[in-house]
């Protein structure tokens, strides 16, 4: 076996500990780490953080820490070894000893990306319509693009090195017939790179009248359909870097976009966005901007994505391409600058949604506004967050003009069996705590936390004392607050205190939010009661209209250090 320490270096450089860790549980990014529920204690508040630059998990709750072999054997319950064998498949990496399905198929996948791609250099014909298409040599080379030919030139070349067993079970090959064929002929193959850069699969492009425009492989032990996105190996750290991502559809759309610069972007691999994909995606970007073609089927697709994004956290905003089918056109015809303009220009899902339902439906028609209606359920329902859909609710009715009482209409499906268990303490008394300790650690921002949260937005009385005493300067202790505390309060600013990023400013604008949210849903059945009522509301919806723009523009006015 090869040098054990030389074989994990190789697997922790190939694989990213976020990536790893979020294939088994839902990460939640938070600044430049994640976190979620810790699987190997009863953890009710997320206290498992994962630092992809550190390349260590660490529990603030149990204790437990490592890397990503630590993770495997207490997650999976397995020896060193058998961690390690398992880490050097998904990595594809050799490990002496091993007979192992999964190390074949990176290999077959290897030698079938540098067959096609050597293919393509010497076709004329396909380097010509890749040329047209805008596409450079040096993108051609960056995504290992290939070519796969007519006939089965490819297994004759397969078949000296690998079994056929192998060659079937890895999607490259098919039967049919009898008979044994490249699954690939007279297609342009985009490589489906792992997040940790293994070919895992191909995408096909019609090149000929044969066949769907589009062919994937099929799954295999190393690709699932719906679990990958394209080709987000080669744009994690920018994702990571700027907070936010362009989602878009098809791969022209993103070698297109990447080419010109723009490189926080990924494609879906197909119109339907899968949960598996979008959790990928918050694990790396709290914004999401989708630009899917402007088709039928893109529209369909955008409206699925949504409740998937909005449940995890996500912000999302929707491009308009006009007149325009897609990225990729935009690109290649007005350049990089006009796109910019339309990630500018990119509206929120409410007013996207609204948008085109006053174009394609007349709602001063019955008939009409019911389907307008609907479509606006279809979101709504998808949205698990009762604040959140309140909120949209809300919104939705007033730009509308409609009472916000037709859209109280609940979706049939079955609400989840799992049951959320109550919180020891109140969401609002961990709002105020978190805000107190980070008040007392980042003295130095105690003008901006004055300028967000007022006194009587502490409803603890002794935290509300000393919000007060320190506004008067007062100096206060930690030790003093946590004397005044309960015990599963204390229990709860003790886990605050192993936090490895405290911020007052996020803790302020977090327990602001909370409130604003409540009142708006306050003043929103208030609103209801009184139109109920038939009196008019016009006063209170100045109100809300009031309290959610200054929730929006919170964030705006507050400067971030």
């Amino acid at each position: 076996m090869p040098n054990k320490d030389g074989v994990v270096r190789q697997i922790k450089e190939v694989i990213d500990i976020a990536d790893l860790i979020g294939d088994y549980l839902p990460l939640k990014k938070t600044g430049k780490n994640y976190r979620t529920n810790c699987p190997f204690h009863k953890d009710d508040t997320p206290s498992f953080f994962v630092s992809p630059e550190l390349s260590l998990f660490h529990c603030f709750g149990c204790g437990k820490s490592g890397d990503i072999i630590t993770f495997v054997m207490e997650y999976e319950k397995v020896p060193f070894v058998e961690a390690l064998r398992m880490l050097a498949d998904k990595a594809g990496i050799e490990i002496g000893g091993f007979s192992d399905e999964n190390k074949i198929l990176y290999s077959i996948h290897d030698f079938a990306t540098d067959f096609y791609h050597k293919y393509l250099l010497k076709t004329p014909k396909v380097l010509e319509y890749l040329k047209k298409r805008g596409i450079t040599k040096e993108t051609i080379e960056e995504f290992k693009l290939g070519f796969a030919p007519a006939g089965s030139e490819f297994l004759k070349e397969a078949k000296k090195k690998f079994k056929i067993d192998d060659l079937i079970k890895s999607g490259l090959a098919k039967e049919k017939g009898g008979d044994l064929l490249d699954r690939f002929f007279l297609r342009l193959l985009f490589p489906l790179f792992s997040s940790g850069g293994q070919v895992i699969g191909f995408g096909g492009r019609q090149l000929s009248k044969r066949g769907p425009k589009y062919l994937n492989s099929p799954d295999t032990p190393i690709h699932k359909k719906g679990k990958n996105l394209y080709s987000i190996w080669h744009t994690k750290q920018e994702i990571r870097a700027k907070g936010s991502v362009i989602l878009v559809e098809g791969y022209f759309d993103f070698i297109s976009l990447y080419q010109s610069g723009i490189k926080n972007s990924v494609a879906a691999l197909g119109t339907a966005l899968t949960n598996n994909q979008a959790e990928l995606l918050s694990r790396y970007a709290d914004d999401v901007i989708i630009f899917f073609d402007a088709d039928a089927a893109g529209r369909a697709a955008t409206l699925r994505s949504l409740g998937m994004l909005l449940n995890l956290g996500v912000n999302v905003r929707i491009g308009n391409t006009g007149s325009r089918k897609d990225p990729d056109e935009i690109i290649l015809k007005e350049g990089k600058e006009e796109f910019l303009n339309l990630i500018a220009n990119s509206k929120d899902f409410v007013d996207h949604t609204l948008d085109q339902i006053k174009e394609e439906f007349d709602i001063s028609s019955p008939l009409d506004l019911s389907k307008a209606v609907e479509r606006v359920l279809t979101i709504l329902n998808q949205i698990n967050d009762p604040v959140k859909k309140e909120i949209f609710k809300g919104i939705i009715s007033k730009k509308l003009l409609i009472k916000e009482g037709l859209l109280n209409v609940e979706s049939q499906r079955k609400s989840s069996t799992r049951i959320d268990k109550t919180p020891d303490i109140s969401y609002r008394d961990r709002c105020e705590m978190s805000l107190l300790y980070a008040f007392i650690q980042e003295p130095e921002r105690m003008n901006d936390v004055f300028s967000i949260v007022l006194e009587e937005d502490i409803s603890n009385a002794y935290l509300r004392k000393v919000f007060r005493l320190l506004k008067s300067g007062e100096k206060i202790e930690l030790e003093d607050i946590i004397d005044s505390l309960s015990e599963k309060q204390m229990e709860y600013i003790m886990k605050e205190s192993r936090k490895p990023e405290v911020s007052a400013v996020s803790s302020a604008i977090e327990l602001k939010k909370y409130l604003l949210d409540s009142l708006i849903v306050q003043k929103r059945r208030k609103l209801q009661k009184v139109e109920a009522d038939g009196e008019e509301g016009e006063e209170i919806l100045v109100e809300i209209e009031k309290l959610v723009e200054q929730r929006e523009q919170m964030k705006e006015t507050v400067q971030w250090t």
